[in-house]
């Protein structure tokens, strides 16, 4: 799945994410004890996603959803960012499949 965002833009919405099992049903997430988000930026670099949160409430269900820093854009440059989950409980540590958010920058190609 690919969402689409500006550069510059701050989303006033949650980014809903649905994570599946293997087989494509709905994966129970609630034996983890963290859920935390990983986004690569336009340049392959990490990003600082300090003012973000996550809302596990749904995690039962496989449905997480990822707020946006309120004060400032993570989107500094058009292109391709990743963004991944990274799930960690008692003796284990697993991430999810990687999700495209494609950024654009309006009158410029890249």
């Amino acid at each position: 799945m690919i969402s689409q965002y500006w550069v510059g833009q701050i989303p006033g919405r949650p980014l809903s994410i649905q994570v599946k099992d293997q087989s494509g049903g709905d994966y129970n997430l609630s034996g983890y004890t963290t859920i935390s988000a990983v986004m690569l930026g336009s340049y392959n670099e990490e990003l600082d996603l300090t003012g973000s949160s996550i809302d596990a409430t749904g995690a039962a269900n496989g449905k997480i959803g990822f707020f946006w820093p309120t004060t400032r854009s993570l989107f500094d440059y058009p292109g391709d960012y990743v963004l991944q989950l990274k799930l960690e409980g008692s003796n284990k540590k697993d991430y999810t499949s990687t999700h495209i958010i494609r950024v654009r920058e309006l009158g410029k190609v890249r």
